[in-house]
């Protein structure tokens, strides 16, 4: 994993646990992907990687913020979940992660389940 979340680079968004909440962490996701130099499609990609990573657990899981790092070709998101410790990732997300990113994973930590990919800003690096 090449996320490092001590890292001063990192933007950091808490969530509030509303839908508008989620919302607005994919339009930020958004942003911050076409300003780290993804073209608009690619931007997507990250949003749909996000979004499959905030809803890996099902409903047991609260998203509790999302972490974007821009580092040399890629782009990590970083989404922290409170709830059970079973990280339940259907074969249909595996795949979307698995094509949309370059490397992805989980890992336990006390009071959070964090969830993150690498997105290689160029597609044909994925």
């Amino acid at each position: 994993m090449s996320f490092d979340p001590g890292t001063s680079d990192e933007v950091y968004l808490t969530l509030a646990p509303n839908p508008d909440a989620l919302a607005q962490a994919r339009r930020l996701l958004d942003l911050y992907a076409q300003q780290s130099g993804m073209p608009e499609e690619r931007a997507d990609d990250v949003v749909q990687a996000a979004g499959e990573l905030m809803a890996v657990g099902g409903r047991a899981h609260h998203v509790l913020g999302v972490a974007m790092r821009d580092e040399p070709g890629q782009l990590s998101v970083l989404v922290d979940l409170a709830g059970p410790v079973v990280v339940d990732v259907s074969d249909e997300a595996e795949g979307l992660l698995n094509g949309l990113s370059s490397q992805w994973g989980w890992r336990q930590l006390p009071g959070c389940t964090q969830v993150w990919c690498d997105v290689a800003k160029d597609p044909s690096e994925a």
